[in-house]
């Protein structure tokens, strides 16, 4: 990965998600884990005729467990001979169990699948890893960990969704820096390289921390704690909130050097596509993230909520012909570079996956035109308006009702006829 994120494995962050005591391990077929196994139900409350192959047995089971009787669907793959069950009835059973956050049930699910002879495939161990993810088990982190290893052992080849359920969990521990660590770890190139979906997980969380540490700052967290505790709040010295706002402006910059990862990543699979690369999408969610990022910290330190403004620049272009004299270039100047949402959707042309993304929603504009105000940009929220009107008017369209009145007052701001 980038050098951009090496500066940022030490968050000083606490680990609150972490436990700090060994784990007694017990067990489990042939890898270790520190959750106790509960034995899957063979009784069923239901009248069923058994299913005689796989296909029949794995709709079966998706009948029963729509409706609400999970163990009595499991119940059934139980009693079905093992001729008549495969790796995918075992991959639902062991997927529904994760769902319904029952790591105890899927860790089971996975030792009679491999108990009956089949072999686990990737979609096994993302179930194993979301059930890690959904559980309240302290030692949920350490057995997805011990997963992730068991892939390899078992000839599993791990793709970037693996990944992104290990970082999941992680996310659910608030451990933020073994996301750092593993996301240092991942190539730039392969099946393992990282997808929207693994920067989306690891912006959100350092936009957790981010708020916590502003919490912190406040005195809300505190003070919450003192009053539950019974204890008198002293004033914090100079000293603790310098550090506090040390911790704050270090996470916002780490979310900012991930995001520079990403929009590096994004346009180096543009320029240099990889064979066996998967592109990179852009769409409103990640932005979003750290839009409100940008206004949470803004209130603290303006300069550092000001420059979600350069990420929209980035992102959606501002139209620079706004305000200006004369809108025809000047000689010997350098054709202006496209945005990247406009790139990546002119490369992603008739990729379905990479179209299926929103670019731009309702948030996105909200955000940004909230940023502009609080910064009196509005200047800049009209040339932003203007490029979305130019580069993405398929998807401006559905939105317009929405932002009206908001821009009906922009233009009277700045004297200026509305277009019809």
């Amino acid at each position: 990965m980038s050098a951009l994120l090496r500066p940022v494995l030490r968050l000083a962050c606490s680990q609150r998600g972490a436990n700090a005591q060994s784990v007694r391990l017990a067990h489990a077929g042939d890898f270790a884990v520190g959750v106790k196994r509960r034995a899957l139900p063979t009784t069923t409350s239901i009248a069923y005729t058994i299913p005689t192959d796989p296909y029949l047995l794995a709709k079966k089971f998706q009948e029963v467990a729509r409706q609400g009787k999970l163990d009595d669907a499991v119940a059934i793959v139980m009693q079905t001979k093992t001729r008549s069950q495969s790796t995918v009835v075992w991959n639902l059973v062991i997927d529904a169990y994760a769902k319904d956050g029952r790591l105890s049930r899927a860790l089971r699910g996975f030792s009679e699948m491999r108990r009956r002879g089949f072999v686990p495939t990737p979609t096994t161990f993302t179930a194993l890893l979301k059930a890690c993810a959904m559980s309240d088990s302290v030692n949920s982190q350490k057995v997805a960990d011990e997963l992730f290893r068991l892939m390899e052992r078992h000839g599993v080849d791990a793709s970037i969704i693996n990944a992104n359920s290990l970082l999941s969990v992680y996310q659910r521990k608030h451990n933020i820096e073994a996301m750092l660590e593993r996301f240092n770890a991942l190539p730039e190139d392969g099946p393992m390289a990282p997808s929207l979906a693994t920067y989306t997980i690891l912006m959100s969380s350092l936009r957790r921390e981010l708020l916590t540490r502003l919490d912190k700052l406040s005195g809300k967290t505190e003070a919450a704690a003192a009053e539950a505790e019974g204890r008198d709040l002293r004033p914090s010295s100079s000293i603790r909130t310098a550090m506090l706002k040390e911790n704050v402006h270090r996470t916002f910059d780490a979310l900012l050097q991930v995001w520079a990862s990403f929009a590096e990543d994004v346009e180096r699979r543009l320029s240099h596509p990889v064979d066996g690369t998967a592109m990179l999408a852009v769409d409103a969610h990640i932005v979003n993230v750290v839009l409100k990022a940008c206004h949470s910290v803004y209130r603290e330190n303006r300069a550092l909520g000001r420059k979600g403004l350069r990420i929209i620049e980035q992102v959606y272009g501002l139209d620079q012909t706004f305000g200006r004299q004369s809108s025809a270039p000047k000689e010997g100047a350098k054709e202006p570079i496209l945005p990247l949402a406009v790139r990546v959707r002119q490369q992603s042309s008739g990729m379905n996956d990479l179209n299926r993304t929103p670019l731009i929603d309702d948030d996105t504009i909200r955000l940004t035109l909230d940023l502009c105000t609080r910064d009196e940009e509005h200047t800049k929220a009209m040339r932003f308006w203007r490029s979305l009107k130019t580069n993405f008017a398929a998807e401006l369209q559905p939105l317009m009702k929405n932002h009206a009145e908001r821009i009906d007052a922009l233009y009277a701001r700045l004297n200026l006829a509305r277009p019809k």
